[in-house]
């Protein structure tokens, strides 16, 4: 940290940057952001126009060389996450990557060991955990209101989705995967989180891309969209699904879509011997017990978070790389459970198959 202040330089100059990452740290007194760093040089100086930042890069490594920040956000494409994160660590930089924090577990795993040797913090930006729904239900958990969570199914599905058809999230060389490396990185997270990321044993998984490759299921946002034509790549998958098993005997149901022909749903439910709940996005958690010898529905009250979840994800970060062991950012093993996963559901050895976290017959534990 130099002087009073963590300096603050941001990879990638997209909507996020724009919106969560930038403003986020401005906000708290021990940050600076001092610089922005993108390939597109015109949209770097616009954005650090508009949000009041001094110094504009094009080339990353010059941009470490030269700022020396004390933290770097990368919020760039997908394959290039791996690169601009390790070189951040090595510049000395603690660092938060977007989701998905690298394209395979190996590259991941390779990260945080960088991390751990270098004693920098490495985490990835899984903010929706920081939902005022999910705040509410994990104070819950916490509490033992559930008792043993048995079971959990977790659910992101949209109709119309796509992330800006014919940009980089489509493009399976930039972005690694479709709806499960963008969304599906935070719905397992969601589940997890709540399930205190119990150690999994076996996945069985599949993806698919049925509808966005004809066209449909268009977003209506994100960077750089075309419409449908012979020269809009797309790729890779719009619907992903999957079970996993747990070592404490626990069990996961799973499933993101970015286009189907089905409503709008996110949620997550939690099954225990106790109570179960059923949780939103942003406004809605109600719980499910028995009280008196009847079935009861309660409607959890939730107060308006005018601060917002990414915000808190970079409070809580921030205070960790103060020092700060109350912090609620995922530990290496616990993030590494999340790629896994995902690992696992997007390169299955063969249909059908089951992918086993399992050495001589064990739980496997990430190390």
């Amino acid at each position: 940290m130099s002087g009073s202040k963590h300096r603050v330089a941001v990879i990638g100059a997209g909507s996020i940057a724009k919106w969560s990452h930038i403003p986020g740290f401005q906000r708290l007194d021990n940050c600076d952001v001092v610089a922005v760093c993108d390939v597109n040089e015109a949209r770097a100086r616009q954005l650090a126009e508009d949000t009041g930042v001094a110094q504009v890069f094009t080339d990353y490594e010059a941009m470490l060389e030269v700022v020396k920040p004390d933290i770097v956000v990368v919020a760039t494409p997908n394959v290039f996450h791996q690169a601009m994160t390790e070189a951040a660590l090595l510049s000395g930089a603690h660092v938060l990557t977007e989701k998905p924090l690298a394209l395979n577990a190996a590259d991941a795993e390779g990260m945080f060991e960088l991390a751990e040797r270098l004693n920098r913090k490495l985490s990835v930006g899984t903010h929706f955990r920081f939902t005022t729904p999910m705040q509410a239900a994990k104070a819950h958990v916490n509490a033992g209101f559930f008792g043993k969570i048995y079971a959990a199914r977790t659910v992101w599905n949209r109709r119309n989705g796509i992330p800006g058809y014919g940009s980089w999230f489509t493009n399976k060389d930039l972005a690694g995967g479709g709806a499960l490396l963008d969304i599906g990185v935070h719905t397992l997270d969601r589940a997890l989180y709540l399930m205190n990321d119990p150690m999994p044993v076996s996945v069985s998984g599949a993806t698919f891309a049925e509808l966005a490759p004809r066209g449909m299921g268009l977003g209506g946002w994100g960077s750089d969209i075309f419409k449908p034509s012979a020269n809009a790549r797309y790729d890779v998958d719009d619907f992903a699904t999957a079970f996993v098993r747990f070592a404490n005997g626990a069990v996961l149901t799973f499933q993101v879509a970015w286009a189907s022909n089905f409503p709008e749903t996110v949620v997550t439910e939690i099954y225990g011997t106790n109570g179960g709940a059923s949780i939103g996005m942003r406004d809605k958690i109600e719980l499910y017990t028995m009280m008196n010898g009847q079935e009861v529905a309660i409607q959890n009250t939730l107060h308006e978070d005018k601060v917002g979840s990414y915000f808190r994800l970079i409070e809580h970060f921030v205070r960790a790389v103060d020092g700060d062991v109350t912090a609620d950012i995922p530990t290496a093993e616990q993030a590494m459970v999340s790629v896994r996963i995902v690992d696992a559901i997007g390169r299955p050895p063969r249909a059908g198959a089951r992918w086993n976290f399992k050495v001589d017959g064990h739980p496997c534990k990430i190390r």
